[in-house]
């Protein structure tokens, strides 16, 4: 990933909570539609995500193997 996808994932994150914790007496109806938006952007980024997730876990493996000889 690079860097400027990961910024905008944790955006994309975080406005989303935002919007979650806040969806009782100050829920807006243009929130429904954000939500869609924000959740159709979060699932195309999803897939790098997991992708880092997978390097790093195999990184760790590697070091752990190492520290073993």
């Amino acid at each position: 990933m690079i860097v400027e996808e990961v910024l905008r994932y944790i955006q994309l994150a975080s406005r989303k909570a935002y919007i979650l914790t806040h969806n009782g007496v100050e829920w807006l109806p243009e929130y429904e539609g954000e939500l869609q938006q924000i959740n159709q952007e979060l699932a195309l980024l999803r897939p790098l995500v997991d992708a880092e997730h997978a390097k790093r876990k195999e990184f760790e493996r590697c070091s752990q193997q190492r520290k073993q000889y």
